[in-house]
């Protein structure tokens, strides 16, 4: 499958899909609420940010894709990022190198009584909605390597839907990542406990 295109993007959201329902399935339920130290993220405020990071953009994709319907002459073609956004987006990518500061509107909210369930289901609806989106855009031909979209906290920046796209999916990948290492950590305190 060519990259960039309709089908890639829909099937690297399935993949996000797919590997979080099994991680997070897999997860204990202790293990999961549980932080490392108390400056890292639990696994489930791992995957409450990306719920609050994703629900941040999802309005703003939903505007553009009914603000730029009948773009895309071809809709087989890939919509491949610019030069700078494509380094941009490398730096999300995992194992990451760097921590980032996150600002307060993409914080976890407090997930002291979440269940795995419940926040498995709000983040596979979460994927589901932006596979929507995707289903969405091609059916109304948004060429997504024109139409543009405004970042939801920083509106001075403006990006394509499929730079955005590639974003969202990065930055899912990174804090998965992060997710796998915090379980791993645990199970190493846990061992280390015995």
């Amino acid at each position: 499958m060519e990259k960039y295109t309709y089908q890639w993007f829909i099937q690297q959201f399935q993949r996000t899909k797919d590997n979080a329902e099994d991680f997070i399935l897999s997860v204990d339920e202790r293990l999961f609420l549980k932080a490392p130290t108390e400056k890292q993220w639990s696994i489930a405020e791992c995957y409450s940010h990306l719920i609050n990071y994703g629900d941040l953009y999802f309005d703003n994709i939903t505007s553009a894709i009914s603000k730029n319907a009948d773009t895309a002459a071809s809709l087989n073609s890939p919509f491949p990022p610019r030069w700078l956004a494509q380094k941009i987006i490398s730096f999300f990518e995992p194992p990451y190198k760097m921590k980032l500061k996150t600002i307060s509107a993409m914080k976890p909210v407090d997930t002291s009584e979440y269940n795995r369930m419940e926040l498995l289901d709000e983040y596979l609806n979460l994927q589901d909605r932006l596979i929507g989106q995707l289903e969405d855009a091609h059916q109304n031909n948004v060429h997504l390597g024109q139409s543009k979209v405004t970042h939801p906290i920083f509106s001075i920046i403006t990006m394509t839907m499929a730079e955005c796209f590639l974003l969202l999916e990065a930055h899912q990948r990174r804090h998965q990542w992060q997710a796998e290492q915090t379980l791993q950590i645990l199970k190493e305190h846990q061992s280390q406990e015995s």
